[in-house]
């Protein structure tokens, strides 16, 4: 409890969230304004948890501001889940903007802006990958036949 008083508290905050922490604490305590913050916040094992913090002024019975009574709370499976849930999302939204809308008919593709282009067109135009054509043994005897019977 010793180390709760004054900045003691501050000790133990990750060094990514000290600064914000501290800011939002100062800025607080110089309006004597209610607080609420999470950061991290190392436990007596060593790990960092996630802590909801809230502070509300208190005052000593003739008004003067006497500080802040305080709680945590440990939110860190809710800031995991909800980080899992982020790039769960995340990865269906990059999916979902890997579908290319193709015709099934003449195998064309509708860009961004809705006009339908030749597979290769749109391939050189969002792509690095450079074509070459040829033509597969099923197409060869569909469109060649006395090629394709010459080459068996």
């Amino acid at each position: 409890m010793v180390q709760e008083y004054g900045n003691g508290w501050t000790e133990g905050v990750h060094p990514d969230d000290f600064d914000r922490c501290v800011k939002i604490f100062l800025d607080s305590f110089s309006k004597q304004e209610i607080f609420e913050m999470e950061y991290r916040l190392m436990r007596y094992d060593g790990l960092y948890r996630w802590i909801f913090d809230r502070g509300v002024p208190y005052y000593e019975d003739n008004g003067d501001f006497a500080g802040y009574i305080g709680s945590c709370i440990d939110v860190t499976e809710r800031v995991e889940a909800q980080t899992a849930l982020k790039f769960k999302l995340e990865e269906e939204l990059r999916v979902l903007k890997g579908i290319i809308p193709i015709c099934m008919y003449c195998k064309g593709i509708r860009d961004d802006k809705g006009s339908w282009k030749q597979l290769e067109e749109y391939i050189t135009e969002h792509s690095e990958a450079q074509l070459s054509h040829g033509i597969c043994e099923k197409c060869l005897k569909k469109h060649y036949p006395e090629e394709a019977d010459r080459n068996s």
